[in-house]
């Protein structure tokens, strides 16, 4: 039997987490032997490689800002009717056009309703086939609470259209029906497949901690723990080490220039670490906020790190994530509307003042990932060839 097709629907908003757990598990499909198509609907994302899928990219949109109050196109235009209108048509062609084998809609429909004017008709197109693919959600360990309404609308929706909801966490860490109440409704579509890492080097020095390492993800929120992150080098502390600042490659360009004044001779601002990886891993401390991939490099480079979750426009993922692994004594929090020069120095203080304890995770989970989708696909295409059309 052939590879398997897969289409990998990807598109993000405003961080770019999802593009970087999406591409992980995309590669690992790729080296796993599945011919993958990316459907790309975000801004360009030139530090993430999604290895030998084939990419389609439509027309980026993107948040018009923090509160998902709309949706606006690369250069901050409005994204118009007739602007959805077009790109959910070049998506049902491509539907048509490539006949995949099984459809990953990342996010989808446990988030990304403003996307709702193509997938829901991306959902009637596979309805539609005469052997329709597998449906999977791709979904992270934990998810945004909504009004009951909107959950229950999730929940109708995968049991009218999906075979698979695919959780990228480990249940005996944090089980999905934390943050998603109605997951026992949906429980014989899921499935979990591990934390979603990347690889880590084995020629990194652990010798060389000498340097403060302060990021943001994306750079489209966080500047205040840059900003107060500098306030803190300026004090004098730590003054014997190298301090480096990512700003990420989506703040805006005037905020950007803001910080890359402030260099000096140990105060470094970059918009990408070279090797994210290997700089935690030298790191004398991280000083971050707590999204999914960026606290897996925390763990999976064991650095000394102080978190400060996202908690703009009710947003709850980030803290919750936090308080697990605070409680464990595994970092240091602050939450947003705490943070100044005391409290992130207090914190910075106290991570480096005791062993931070581990914590045992599945962290496996691209190649999962991309074995069990390709077991469901392949399924699909056995049933098919037995003429087993309702799969």
């Amino acid at each position: 039997m052939s590879a398997p097709r897969i289409m990998f629907y990807v598109q993000y908003l405003l961080g770019i987490g999802h593009v970087r757990r999406s591409s992980l598990i995309v590669q690992a499909l790729c080296e796993q032997g599945a011919h993958v198509d990316v459907i790309f609907g975000g801004m360009p994302v030139p530090s993430m490689s999604f290895g030998h899928a084939t990419m389609h990219q439509l027309t980026a949109v993107k948040s018009a800002d923090a509160g998902f109050s709309g949706l606006v196109k690369a250069d901050g235009s409005p994204f118009s009717d007739e602007d959805k209108q077009q790109r959910k048509q070049v998506l049902l062609a491509l539907c048509e056009r490539l006949q995949p084998d099984l459809i990953v809609t990342e996010t989808y429909p446990f988030g990304r309703r403003q996307m709702r004017f193509e997938l829901l008709p991306l959902l009637d197109w596979v309805k539609s086939q005469r052997n329709p693919p597998i449906l999977t959600a791709s979904i992270r360990d934990i998810l945004q609470r909504r009004a009951i309404k909107r959950e229950q609308e999730c929940v109708d929706l995968v049991q009218a259209n999906y075979q698979h909801v695919l959780v990228h966490g480990d249940e005996d860490f944090y089980p999905l029906e934390r943050s998603f109440p109605f997951a026992d409704v949906i429980a014989d579509k899921v499935s979990y497949s591990g934390y979603v890492c990347p690889q880590l080097a084995a020629d990194i020095d652990e010798n060389t901690r000498d340097t403060i390492v302060v990021s943001i993800g994306g750079g489209s929120v966080g500047k205040e723990i840059l900003s107060t992150a500098i306030a803190l080098f300026n004090t004098g502390f730590a003054a014997d080490k190298q301090w480096l600042l990512v700003t990420g490659p989506n703040m805006n360009s005037a905020d950007k220039a803001y910080f890359k004044a402030q260099q000096q001779v140990n105060l470094q601002v970059v918009d990408l670490a070279d090797d994210f990886l290997k700089a935690l891993k030298n790191a004398y401390v991280s000083i971050s906020m707590a999204g999914y991939n960026t606290v897996m490099d925390l763990l999976l480079t064991k650095v000394p790190a102080v978190v400060v979750p996202f908690e703009g426009e009710g947003e709850t993922e980030q803290l919750a994530r936090s308080e697990v692994l605070a409680e464990g004594k595994v970092l240091q929090l602050v939450k947003y509307h705490d943070l100044n020069v005391d409290t992130l120095k207090t914190a910075i203080e106290n991570t480096l003042a005791c062993a931070a304890e581990t914590v045992n995770i599945n962290n496996q989970g691209a190649t999962q990932s991309a074995k069990l989708l390709i077991e469901w696909a392949v399924q699909r295409n056995e049933n098919v060839e037995q003429g087993i059309v309702d799969v």
